[in-house]
């Protein structure tokens, strides 16, 4: 994306890299929102259906603080230029490994799990760790098909330009 350009939406659905850390932060702040937003409905209406009237407010601000940070975490590992140095599978564990860390804490402080539970946290882990599989798998394959889409493109118009 040229440094002239003044649409701020474009690299939401681009994949456009950052320059600098605010700016991935900034991206990060608004993918993680979304994410925020649709787990703090989910969770009010989850407690509506319970019949529980007054949310726990740091129960809801965990969940709030995670996505949030998800969203932040995605743009720092995957969008930000000086990220782009290490590996692809670099930067996907360091991304789970940052991930899992913040949510983690943020499970710990807005009691997700039960108290004196570790089967409770292995499942947590357990659960993460498959999320984070299936949606590198999912990436990766969606990543893949693209590249050779281009690829044929490219190579069909060197073949014509021939």
């Amino acid at each position: 994306m040229s440094s002239t350009n003044t649409n701020k939406t474009y690299g939401v659905f681009a994949g456009e890299l950052h320059e600098h850390a605010g700016a991935a932060i900034a991206m990060g702040v608004f993918v993680g929102s979304s994410w925020a937003v649709a787990a703090v409905i989910a969770c009010s209406l989850a407690m509506l259906a319970e019949g529980t009237a007054a949310a726990d407010l740091r129960w809801i601000l965990s969940i709030v603080f995670g996505m949030l940070a998800g969203g932040i975490l995605q743009q720092l590992w995957f969008n930000f230029r000086p990220a782009l140095h290490m590996s692809y599978g670099g930067r996907i564990a360091g991304f789970g490994i940052s991930y899992f860390l913040v949510l983690a804490l943020c499970a710990l402080l807005g009691s997700w799990l039960p108290d004196g539970m570790p089967a409770a946290w292995a499942g947590f882990a357990g659960l993460y760790l498959i999320t984070l599989v299936i949606l590198t798998l999912t990436f990766t394959y969606a990543f893949r098909k693209r590249s050779a889409e281009y690829q044929d493109l490219l190579d069909r118009f060197h073949g014509k330009s021939e």
